[in-house]
């Protein structure tokens, strides 16, 4: 059994019901990628954990070398950085500059690289894993870091004879998505919110007072693991969480985005990709890629903001705004 820990809540749960993700992770590292694969998702789906997981899994593999990165992590270094080579820190003390996370991701190439002078990299599998990377390194240098790292997996083979290389990136940025999906060279799929069942073992774990009711949770979080956390976080207070969510994410978009795109978006989020892209950018809508998916797409569903296209990323941004424009 993996175990989370949350920080929020200052403890351990159980890591819940992703087995089609595990299962899809686990044969693109034993066979490795051609072109980089990245990730995305609503914001808190769980994509740090199900990397997390399977970095995890593959450590334990004969033959394999596994680099996790987390380009986010500002200060710790042993925090940022995973390796089946307990050296690496000392190998690349002299390259790192704060923020560490960040400085990590970009000299990725180069680590490996230094590494493969030292020890035989000859018939090895490696997975890479480089967690909400293009927030960190910015938006300007999508292309330019994609491409490198697609050219480079034909470079391992070549210059280091390596068996297989799989290249697994995250991203929570809705633009950072629309840039990459025009490319060749990468390969861009979805990762969705916990599935009911799933969801629910989620909530049991997390042992809500008698009178939180699960329905009225999977209404608002859409099977959101990281909003679930914050409203146990509340001390399971729906109504002061709504409130944090609404002066932090959603009041912004209900001044700056007209009141009847809003509207349009609210009762089909297909019904305007204009104003849909706009809010993703403000990251409450998400693009759906139904074919190119890590598990199951949602299906469509009108109460939850879900349509064939778009969704709202947690049903709650939708409730919200709707209630504001209703007193206007």
């Amino acid at each position: 059994m993996y175990r989370i820990f949350v920080e929020e809540l200052g403890r351990y749960i159980n890591f819940v019901d992703r087995t089609v993700e595990i299962e899809k992770l686990l044969e693109i590292a034993r066979r490795g990628t051609v072109f980089p694969l990245v990730i995305y998702g609503p914001e808190g789906c769980g994509k740090t954990a199900l990397l997390r997981y399977i970095v995890k899994e593959v450590s334990c593999w004969d033959g394999y070398d596994v680099l996790y990165i987390d380009a986010l992590e500002q200060f710790d270094v042993e925090k940022a950085l995973f390796s089946t080579y307990g050296e690496i820190v000392r190998l690349v003390e002299d390259l790192l500059s704060i923020p560490i996370g960040s400085t990590l991701a970009r000299i990725v190439m180069t680590l490996v690289s230094r590494l493969g002078k030292r020890v035989s990299l000859a018939g090895k599998k490696i997975l890479i894993v480089i967690d909400d990377v293009y927030r960190a390194i910015g938006l300007n240098d999508i292309d330019r870091y994609t491409k490198s790292l697609y050219e480079w997996i034909g470079y391992l083979h070549e210059r280091y004879d390596v068996k297989c290389v799989a290249i697994i990136m995250t991203t929570s940025e809705g633009i950072s998505k629309r840039f990459l999906a025009r490319h060749t060279y990468v390969s861009v799929e979805m990762l969705w919110n916990l599935p009911r069942d799933g969801f629910k073992e989620l909530v049991e774990q997390l042992k809500p007072p008698h009178g939180v009711d699960i329905d009225v949770l999977w209404r608002l979080t859409g099977g959101n693991p990281r909003a679930l956390i914050e409203i146990a976080r509340f001390e399971w207070n729906i109504d002061k969480w709504m409130g944090v969510v609404y002066e932090n994410r959603v009041r912004r978009a209900i001044h700056v985005v007209g009141r009847e795109k809003l509207r349009r978006v609210i009762e089909n989020p297909d019904s305007d990709w204009k104003t849909a892209e706009e809010l993703e950018d403000m990251g409450l809508m998400i693009e759906l890629r139904r074919i190119a998916v890590v598990g199951k797409a949602p299906n469509p569903d009108p109460e939850l903001g879900i349509g064939k296209d778009w969704a709202w990323q947690l049903p709650v941004y939708k409730l919200i705004i709707e209630k504001h424009l209703s007193h206007d």
